[in-house]
């Protein structure tokens, strides 16, 4: 029977994406992603060459995929802010790789420079000026990850669970409608 390299690859990723995004780069693995994985140590390395450059593979698989499934609304930048919460509520391993990153080895992986840059041009034709456009979508990003990086603790300080379906809509009205103020006053 042939192996479907492909797929391999593709159970070697999915496995090292939830491995990295709990773990992060120092504590994940090479042999829990390769059991989970249904694979084997020596073939990850022949696929990817190290752990580090299999964090940056998983790393551009996820933003690649958010990227795509979330494009940028320049007509409604507030509700796209929204979807990119839910984005990432339903795919967590992409905000929590790239916190990973940024916390322990932010030159790692490949340069998403360009990504954001059609973004922020994109932006830039909504509020008419490119500086404004970087820090624009530096803060509706992290409006939109706040959530996730959030204490449980504070999450809990009006008495509520913050993971009932009620209390996750009300976040999700809240930060399309700060949004919608933050852009209205540039």
């Amino acid at each position: 029977m042939a192996r479907d390299a492909d797929a391999t690859r593709e159970r070697i990723l999915a496995t090292a994406a939830d491995e990295f995004a709990e773990r992060g780069l120092a504590g994940a693995r090479i042999d829990r992603i390769a059991s989970g994985a249904a694979s084997n140590v020596r073939l990850i390395y022949a696929y990817f060459g190290s752990k580090e450059n299999l964090f940056g593979a998983v790393l551009n698989r996820e933003l690649t995929a958010l990227a795509e499934a979330v494009p940028v609304d320049v007509d409604d930048l507030p509700e796209w802010v929204g979807r990119l919460f839910d984005y990432h509520r339903a795919h967590p391993a992409a905000v929590r790789i790239s916190l990973w990153r940024e916390l322990e080895r932010p030159e790692l992986g490949p340069d998403h420079s360009p990504l954001y840059a059609v973004k922020v041009a994109a932006i830039a034709t909504t509020v008419n000026t490119a500086d404004t456009a970087v820090d624009l979508l530096v803060l509706l990003y992290g409006m939109a990850q706040a959530w996730f990086f959030a204490p449980v603790g504070l999450k809990r300080a009006d008495g509520s669970d913050p993971e009932t379906d009620k209390r996750i809509s009300a976040h999700r009205r809240t930060l399309v409608a700060a949004a919608r103020a933050l852009i209205e006053q540039l």
